[in-house]
């Protein structure tokens, strides 16, 4: 049988995602209304091609915290998807989560090689679960166990603690995968998966303001 998370193992070898980078989904909300509530003013909202939206998280790098104010959207089934490359923001501010989850959900996952991934749900303005892709069993949230029986499916254990656990294998062929199982995960939720050839969708991109 097919590992859930397989279709998703381009992202962990296609550069732009695999060393920083922040993926959100926001359902019933338009790419324009999504990017408005991150403070992009409608008039710089523009249209960008993935390439495009690589060259412009470049320039809009802040270079006192590295972190981008550039952000890509797209809009599928229902759900807009939110790309950030480099640092990223929307995943580790509380603040753009709430704003943006005013009376609809955002699933988001963030990845981040030199410090910590994390995947986040949050839903009318609460952070309901959320937890680092390393330590899945250390949740916290409103509803921290929401869903608890997904992630067992998409193989991120939500009871393992590693530190506890003396019987870890370091040589399991499975560590490491936790980052394309948190977009099983987010498949599960949305209903969607996010794949390679959305990349080749026309975007729409803008500035935003985390203040």
């Amino acid at each position: 049988m097919t590992d859930l998370h397989e279709e998703f193992g381009w992202l962990s070898e296609f550069g732009p995602f695999h060393d920083v980078s922040c993926v959100s989904f926001i359902r019933s909300l338009s790419p324009v209304e999504a990017l408005t509530r991150l403070g992009a003013e409608v008039e710089g909202i523009e249209e960008v091609t993935f390439e495009g939206l690589q060259e412009r998280t470049m320039k809009c790098i802040d270079s006192d915290d590295m972190h981008t104010s550039y952000v890509g959207t797209l809009e599928m089934d229902g759900w807009t998807v939110l790309v950030q490359l480099w640092w990223a923001s929307i995943a580790v501010d509380r603040h753009l989560l709430i704003r943006l989850s005013q009376a609809t959900e955002v699933v988001s996952i963030n990845r981040n090689i030199h410090a910590s991934d994390f995947f986040v749900y949050a839903a009318d303005g609460a952070l309901v679960t959320w937890f680092d892709l390393l330590g899945p069993y250390a949740r916290a949230g409103s509803d921290p166990d929401r869903f608890v029986d997904m992630m067992r499916e998409v193989g991120l254990n939500p009871d393992l603690d590693p530190d506890l656990d003396l019987d870890v294998d370091l040589e399991d062929p499975d560590l490491g995968t936790e980052f394309p199982r948190s977009f099983a995960l987010a498949r599960k939720i949305t209903g969607f998966p996010f794949s390679q050839d959305m990349l080749d969708m026309r975007l729409l991109g803008a500035v935003i303001n985390s203040k």
